[in-house]
């Protein structure tokens, strides 16, 4: 650790928005005592830099266009619309036989 300081729990209870910058800003630590027991260490942040995220093309994907040949899907909005419907009556259908 760089700049590793011991302080009081006092000191940081007394000094805590200075501490705070010096650690932020200065890149300092800091170790907390109390009653001669070290309770905390105070360290800035890693910093990570950003990965690069992989791109995906959709369209390369194997499974893309899969169904784009099914007559009974040519209207997607229209089948999902159809499906929810004949799904909900089920649910329904189902509720009422168990009253």
């Amino acid at each position: 650790m760089q700049n590793l300081q011991s302080i009081s729990t006092k000191e940081l209870r007394d000094n805590l928005a200075e501490i705070l910058e010096r650690v932020a800003i200065g890149q300092q630590s800091f170790e907390v005592y109390k009653f001669g027991t070290i309770k905390a260490v105070i360290n800035p942040p890693q910093i990570k830099t950003k990965e690069k995220r992989k791109v995906i093309y959709f369209r390369k994907l194997p499974a893309f266009g899969m169904w784009k040949d099914r007559d009974d899907m040519k209207d997607s909005a229209k089948w999902v619309r159809q499906l929810r419907k004949k799904e909900s009556m089920r649910s329904y259908s189902l509720y009422a036989k168990s009253k």
